[in-house]
C-alpha cells in the first residue's frame, strides 16, 4: 500500500524483505515534500503548476497577476491524470533543468508557460534557487515577493444619473498601478475609491472621471494613488468604489467592465 502524499511504500507486516521497499522510499524523499494531485491539462515533465478552486493544476502563467506557483511535476502527464507532484524539495538530473545558473534565482517562463528559466524579465515571482547545473530547489513560497501584484475585475450595469457601489479586495494597504474601464457605447463615467464603505468624502481615496467632457468607450487610468484600509468596523483589505454613469449628450445605460490592478504591500 502507498501513502497517500509521499507516495511511499509501505510494505505489509511481517514481511521479510523490506530493504527494497525502504530504498524506494528513500529515493522518494530524497526529492522533498510530494503531493498527490490532478492535471487539468497536458503537462511536461519539470513544468511549474498553479491549482485552481476547481481542483485541477495547470501550468503557472506569470502573466497572471491574480495566481500563485503550487505545485512542480516530474512527469508528463494527460489531462485528468493524477499523479505526485513536487511541492517543496530538490530536484535533479531531470534533464530539463539546463538554464538554471548554479546560485541564482529560477523563474516561469512568462512566453511559455509552466516552463524553467533564468531570466526574471516579464517573470513575476521566482521559484526556487538552482544549486547545481541540473538541479534548484523547488520552493515557490521561499522569497518573499514585495510588492504583490493583483487585479480584480467586475462588470456594472449603470444607469445614467445613478451611482452603483463596488468593492475589492485588495489587503490592508498598498498603491495602485491603474484603473481601466470599458464600456459597449460612448459613457462619461465617473469613479471614485473609499477605505470606508459609507463612500463619504473624509474617506476618499482617488477620484477620477473618464474623458472630461467627452464620452468615450474605454478609459484608462494610471495616475498611481496609495491606500491604506481605514474601515473601523472591519480593518479589513476591502476598498469601495464608486461608478457613475454621468449624463450627457448620446450617453445611454450601459455595463461597464473595471479591471483595477494594485500593488499590495500587506
Amino acid at each position: 500500500m502507498a501513502t497517500d502524499q509521499q507516495n511511499f511504500d509501505q510494505p505489509t507486516a511481517g514481511q521479510a524483505d523490506w530493504d527494497a521497499s525502504l530504498n524506494g522510499n528513500f529515493s522518494i524523499i530524497e526529492f522533498g515534500y510530494r503531493a498527490r494531485g490532478q492535471a487539468g491539462e497536458a503537462v511536461n515533465t519539470g513544468d511549474i503548476l498553479t491549482v485552481g478552486s476547481d481542483g485541477f493544476a495547470l501550468r503557472y502563467d506569470p502573466n497572471s497577476a491574480d495566481i500563485y506557483p503550487h505545485l512542480m511535476t516530474i512527469s508528463a502527464l494527460s489531462s485528468g491524470d493524477e499523479a505526485h507532484f513536487v511541492a517543496f524539495g530538490s530536484v535533479r538530473s531531470l534533464g530539463i533543468f539546463t538554464p538554471c545558473i548554479p546560485g541564482h534565482p529560477v523563474y516561469v517562463s512568462p512566453t511559455t508557460p509552466g516552463m524553467i528559466v533564468s531570466s526574471y524579465s516579464g517573470s513575476n515571482r521566482n521559484v526556487g534557487r538552482a544549486h547545481y547545473e541540473d538541479g534548484f530547489v523547488f520552493d515557490p513560497n521561499g522569497v518573499a515577493q514585495f510588492p504583490e501584484v493583483v487585479e480584480r475585475v467586475t462588470s456594472i450595469d449603470l444607469v445614467v444619473g445613478s451611482i452603483h457601489l463596488f468593492q475589492f479586495d485588495f489587503g490592508l494597504s498598498g498603491n495602485n498601478r491603474r484603473a481601466h474601464m470599458v464600456g459597449a457605447s460612448s459613457d462619461l463615467v465617473d469613479l471614485k475609491f473609499y477605505s470606508n464603505s459609507t463612500a463619504a468624502e473624509p474617506d476618499l481615496l482617488y477620484s477620477t472621471i473618464s474623458g472630461g467632457v467627452t464620452t468615450i468607450g474605454s478609459f484608462l487610468d494610471q495616475a498611481g494613488w496609495p491606500y491604506f484600509n481605514t474601515d473601523p468596523s472591519t480593518i479589513s483589505g476591502i476598498i469601495y468604489g464608486t461608478l457613475e454613469l454621468m449624463a450627457a449628450a448620446s450617453v445611454s445605460s450601459d455595463s461597464v467592465g473595471v479591471t483595477v490592478t494594485m500593488e499590495r504591500y500587506r
